[in-house]
């Protein structure tokens, strides 16, 4: 197994993968795997070449047995590109926390083997015991508001749905996510100061677009100096950041969106379908919380005025 992960790691895979009947086939800059016919969900994952991340996780965890056991599973995998949004001290955080890591991985996977088309809308009980939402629109099938990218890759014991994301479960509220995760050190001081804690532990739910570390140390010193030493302008910040109710991104459409500020925040969409706000693409989308959900921002939110 360790020496198939290292072949799969040194492969350098594209996120094309094709499901299907007695072959399956995934195209590398090299050349071109093939498989004859459907493995479990590890090997048929390994053999992909755009799992590595997920594969080298799921031996971490001790879950590679599970998951070659005969389930049947549904397994929703991020892709490569989908744990490399995660900003590095979160991705590292979680490796580095077998139970954590266990839960997030458990939040992936269902009990029993089901199509896109089969999977029942509404709240689903995960193998994590956390729920998930799936929703659909048209042929797109949505998972906590995160598109499937790929649907229905068929495995011996199971199905696979690739993911773009990585479906973070929700450890908490809004405030326990946000101090637990590692990267918003900033913004919970802040939080704390502009006494904002208990508003953001009650029941919401709440939408929180949450700037990172990096995001603030983005802004000139001076600025954040001056905005921290007036506790109503500090106020104001935050609370533009906040919208009262819980929308994924699959929820946030392009328009006007009113803060708990009150004053608008605008929504617009890209061509490769992400979701921007005030112009500003969302980093890590739809990170879930007892009270609401976290849209990872790169960026500080300035009001207008």
């Amino acid at each position: 197994m360790l020496a198939l992960l290292a072949l799969t790691t040194a492969a350098c895979g594209s996120d094309a993968v094709s499901a299907g009947g007695a072959a399956t086939t995934v195209a590398t800059p090299a050349t071109t795997a093939v498989i004859d016919a459907p493995g479990d969900i590890v090997a048929t994952a390994l053999t992909s070449g755009v799992f590595t991340t997920l594969a080298g996780a799921v031996v971490t965890a001790n879950l590679v047995e599970t998951l070659r056991g005969p389930g049947p599973f549904t397994v929703f995998a991020p892709t490569d590109a989908a744990f490399a949004k995660l900003p590095a001290p979160v991705l590292s955080a979680v490796q580095d926390d077998k139970a954590l890591l266990t839960t997030v991985l458990t939040y992936h996977v269902l009990a029993g083997s089901y199509t896109a088309e089969t999977l029942p809308t509404g709240q689903v009980k995960t193998v994590a015991g956390a729920e998930i939402t799936v929703t659909k629109s048209g042929t797109d099938v949505f998972i906590n508001g995160n598109r499937i990218a790929k649907a229905d890759v068929k495995t011996s014991n199971g199905m696979i749905h690739v993911m773009s994301d990585v479906l973070v479960p929700p450890i908490g509220d809004i405030i326990k996510v946000a101090t637990t995760l590692p990267g918003f050190g900033t913004l919970a001081k802040l939080v704390t100061q502009a006494d904002l804690v208990k508003t953001l532990q009650s029941a919401g739910p709440f939408t929180v677009f949450a700037p990172t570390d990096d995001a603030f140390k983005a802004v000139p010193s001076a600025t954040l100096s001056a905005v921290a030493a007036d506790n109503k302008l500090l106020t104001t910040v935050l609370t533009y950041h906040v919208v009262a109710g819980k929308l994924s991104t699959s929820d946030l459409k392009p328009g006007k969106l009113k803060t708990v500020a009150g004053v608008e925040l605008t929504i617009t969409k890209d061509a490769d379908g992400n979701t921007l706000v005030n112009g500003k693409k969302i980093a890590v989308a739809n990170v879930e919380a007892t009270n609401g959900i976290i849209q990872v921002m790169g960026d500080v939110l300035i009001p207008p005025s």
